[in-house]
């Protein structure tokens, strides 16, 4: 018999989303038990963000290191040692999931293991790990379920050759040769991980660049960065089969603007994603979904009362940052507050060398939304922090109202991009001004300058350049 038992909130999934919501709900002074069938942290810590980010962080010294001669300093023999760089990235993602389970235990929220269904609006069953089962009532339930892994309906995922980024992080080895079906920002930082690891890599991407969502200028540049690494972008890409073939290489039969393509690898891997709705028993309150995603006003409530989503099975922004912002809006709603938050000034970073960074509108975006624009552009080869660090690949971009000489968008190419663009993203939010940047004092030498530097340059009054 199912143990039977009581809270002022359910909430399912304990990703970054999920865990902060429980978190925020105790802190409002609410009972709240968080439901997890895997390891707390979800997808974002233990097979996301933070594992690809080690390895990134692996990668990009051994790339400074191949290039200590400009520095003066010789270095006569580097190579990677794989199986250290996985060991340091599980180590930092176990530090961080038992920061988490401090939290939560902290906060006194309820870490209950299994998998939860939703048996009405105000009643969640959970067949947990152990092989019990427990029924909750509560007043409240918030879905942060997340995403998985989306399959195609022409391939077939076998988990050795044709591979998930799951598989991708338990490798034993970089491979010979690695295609990557998906150009977005799963796929470029991959790409640059296995490159540097000596893999040959393809990216084959179905739109007409990569990174299709950022600012033209951005996707551009770093797409001639890729190809100068030796990485072989293929765009309108349209992927007929993938199989693996009698030599244990997997064969790809594609299209790329109208041109057909053969190709093998090694291993392919797959980048797509999908909400996760397994289990959750959206059918038995009648949640609507769009596009497989769950629907959500601005308060992140579904149709049905008492019940709220967040995060990656919405399908608004598939960030762990936002995310986060969510699963605190959800539980001061459900608390009765009527947060909201302002997805304008949401940033994108990538972590690749040189790393990408953006928030507001982009250039085209902005344009097509009947915007007069101005523009103003800065390269980091006229930074002086930026020559000290020998990074000098990159620019940033400010897109601005030509007539209120509002920030619309900030766009980064360069280094310590993902840091400098908080400061964007607050410009943004608070609606500021291109002079009103441009005017800010930055420290010298410092690469924050470029910034300050693009901003005066919308009105033309750059100086160093």
């Amino acid at each position: 018999m199912a143990r039977l038992s009581s809270c002022d909130v359910v909430v399912i999934g304990a990703g970054i989303g999920g865990y902060t919501a429980a978190i925020r709900a105790a802190q409002l002074g609410m009972n709240a038990a968080l439901i997890e069938k895997g390891n707390v942290g979800g997808i974002c810590l233990n097979l996301g963000c933070i594992p690809t980010k080690a390895l990134l962080a692996s990668t990009n010294l051994l790339s400074k290191i191949r290039q200590s001669g400009d520095f003066g300093i010789v270095v006569k023999a580097v190579s990677a040692d794989f199986e250290k760089m996985m060991a340091r990235k599980d180590s930092i993602v176990n530090r961080l999931t038992n920061g988490v389970k401090y939290l939560l235990n902290k906060n006194k929220v309820r870490l209950v293991e299994g998998k939860g269904t939703i048996l009405s609006k105000s009643k969640v069953h959970v067949k947990k790990v152990d092989g019990t089962e427990e029924k909750i009532d509560t007043k409240a339930i918030i879905i942060a379920s997340g995403s998985e892994p989306a399959e195609p309906p022409n391939i077939h995922m076998d988990g050795v050759s044709i591979i998930t980024i799951d598989e991708a992080l338990r490798l034993d080895g970089a491979p010979e040769s690695l295609a990557i079906i998906g150009g977005g920002i799963i796929g470029v930082e991959f790409a640059e991980i296995f490159n540097a690891l000596g893999t040959d890599v393809k990216i084959l991407e179905k739109t007409r660049s990569i990174l299709s969502s950022l600012d033209g200028d951005l996707s551009r540049a770093f797409h001639r960065i890729l190809k100068r690494k030796g990485i072989e972008i293929y765009t309108d890409a349209n992927v007929e089969s993938v199989k693996v073939e009698d030599d244990g290489r997997v064969g790809i039969k594609a299209f790329s603007s109208g041109s057909q393509l053969d190709l093998r690898a090694e291993k392919v891997l797959l980048t797509m994603r999908k909400p996760f709705t397994k289990y959750l028993g959206l059918e038995n309150v009648g949640v609507q979904l769009r596009n497989g995603f769950i629907s959500v006003d601005e308060h992140m409530r579904t149709n049905v009362p008492s019940i709220y989503a967040i995060g990656d099975v919405t399908g608004r922004k598939m960030l762990a940052h936002v995310a986060f912002a969510e699963g605190i809006m959800a539980a001061e709603n459900v608390a009765g507050m009527e947060s909201t938050i302002d997805y304008k000034a949401v940033p994108v970073c990538i972590y690749t060398s040189p790393e990408i960074a953006s928030v507001g509108l982009t250039g085209e975006e902005a344009t097509s939304l009947g915007y007069n624009v101005s523009i103003g552009k800065f390269p980091y080869m006229a930074n002086g922090r930026a020559l000290t660090l020998g990074e000098i690949e990159g620019f940033v971009k400010i897109v601005s109202d030509r007539r209120t000489d509002e920030i619309l968008g900030v766009h980064i190419l360069g280094p310590n991009a993902s840091d400098l663009i908080g400061e964007a993203a607050i410009a943004i939010r608070l609606e500021c001004t291109s002079e009103e940047l441009g005017k800010t004092i930055h420290a010298h030498p410092t690469l924050s300058e470029a910034i300050m530097e693009a901003a005066l340059a919308v009105s033309k009054k750059a100086i160093h350049i």
